[in-house]
């Protein structure tokens, strides 16, 4: 199975993407609201640079199984981004990393973009009572996005990415290292 395979072929990055985007800090309440604003700047970066691309380079097969229009988060990180008062220029689409030639390729990248929604529950929970981000009243839409839809989400994800054939399953996986590279990478920007 595909999701097993990705799982454990990208359980190193995963681990250390985890430690960039404060996940220790987000759990324990000591996120900042500087750590808070990265966060939201490198989803926000990742999301503009590569989401609509993915969803729409995606045969239209998947895009229906998946109910693509409705996995958008890009939004959500706007509204985010202006309650956080944070400004960035806007974006153009990336390609240089994405590998768009098959679906188990485009599928890897969404991996890594569905899998960051998937702790969303906990992690907003988590957000709620932080004291340090408590007085910028803050709606987290982005944690929520798929609201009591999540888990049902997950699930249709991992069944259609278990779909692809045993042979496609390396482009998959590196699809979704060079995506967690890529949002790594974005750790560098200013928040």
């Amino acid at each position: 199975m595909l999701h097993e395979t990705l799982k454990q072929a990208t359980k190193h990055q995963h681990d250390q993407l985890e430690q960039l985007m404060f996940v220790g800090q987000i759990i324990d309440g000591s996120l900042t609201i500087d750590e808070y604003k990265k966060i939201l700047t490198t989803n926000y970066l990742t999301h503009a640079r590569t989401e609509e691309l993915l969803h729409n380079s995606l045969s239209t097969e998947l895009q229906e199984k998946l109910d693509i229009k409705n996995r958008a988060k890009l939004e959500a990180l706007k509204k985010d981004l202006e309650e956080a008062k944070i400004t960035v220029p806007p974006i153009e689409p990336e390609t240089d990393f994405l590998d768009l030639d098959s679906d188990a390729a485009i599928l890897g990248s969404l991996y890594v973009m569905e899998g960051a929604t998937l702790g969303g529950n906990v992690i907003v929970k988590r957000l709620k009572t932080n004291l340090h981000l408590a007085p910028y009243n803050l709606n987290f839409y982005y944690y929520q996005v798929y609201g009591d839809k999540l888990i049902d989400n997950w699930k249709q994800f991992v069944a259609v990415l278990n779909t692809a054939a045993e042979s496609e399953y390396d482009a998959a996986v590196d699809s979704a290292n060079a995506m967690f590279e890529h949002i790594a990478s974005l750790q560098a920007w200013p928040a």
